[in-house]
């Protein structure tokens, strides 16, 4: 996918174009948001900005699915904020149609930036939950750690901010829990509807819009790639630090 929500198909051993999608409606919005497969499915996901949008606080996105064998489009939704990230696809907790998860959320550009993990019916796009997430305001309006770690990484010589989009690539388990990390440095684990959740209610833990939700802070913020699991372990990465879990 580029930066506007175009999608395009390559042939895996040549790179020859097989086919390209350039929506009409968002050719000059941005997104540093991109593409995500479905299983069996045979369709392509994206998460990407509608019309002019840029991605700030205020402004609307739009969720995609393709038919990834000519890169027709079968369903858009759009989302009330922006859509900045990948989506992920397979089947989530007390819910029974196969679920594509996006976490829509503004780039890092001031105070008060909204977030909510959505959960959209795989083959129509149909709202299956979502579950909204209290604003975030951090130091300087950069996201948890940019401010705070600045000084470190100029004495490492590195890049002075890690400067990550509100969200990482959500990722749904094997028990259908969703987790992410976020521009506030927690994690989220979204549960679901709570009219399956069993756990434990602590202060951590929060219901919106009839979703269960547990925030664990862990400090930075973290870019897209952040989470990777196996079986029995499961590994979160910050801007500046690794965090490994094991069951």
């Amino acid at each position: 996918m580029d930066f506007a929500g175009g999608l395009y198909k390559l042939n895996l051993t040549t790179g020859a174009e097989l086919w390209k999608t350039l929506p009409g409606c968002c050719r000059s919005s941005f997104s540093d948001g991109g593409a995500g497969l479905g299983p069996k499915n045979h369709l392509v996901y994206t998460c990407s900005n509608f019309g002019q949008n840029f991605g700030m606080e205020g402004t609307t996105g739009i969720v995609r699915a393709f038919f990834l064998s000519n890169g027709t489009e079968k369903w858009y939704k759009m989302t009330t904020m922006p859509c900045n990230t990948y989506p992920s696809v397979g089947h989530i907790a007390n819910v029974d149609p196969l679920a594509v998860v996006v976490a829509p959320g503004s780039f890092m550009t001031g105070e008060n930036r909204h977030g909510e993990v959505l959960a959209l019916d795989a083959h129509t796009g149909d709202q299956l939950w979502r579950h909204l997430v209290k604003p975030y305001s951090g130091l300087l309006g950069m996201a948890a750690g940019d401010a705070e770690g600045t000084a470190v990484r100029l004495k490492e010589h590195i890049s002075p901010q890690c400067v990550p989009a509100h969200w990482s690539a959500p990722m749904i388990d094997g028990n259908g829990m969703v987790i992410v990390g976020r521009s506030d440095g927690s994690m989220y684990k979204v549960y679901g509807p709570e009219s399956g959740f069993k756990g434990a209610r602590s202060k951590n833990v929060t219901v919106d819009s009839g979703t269960v939700a547990e925030e664990i802070h862990l400090g930075s913020a973290f870019l897209h790639g952040a989470l990777a699991a196996a079986p029995g372990i499961f590994a979160i990465s910050s801007c500046d630090t690794l965090y490994v879990f094991q069951k």
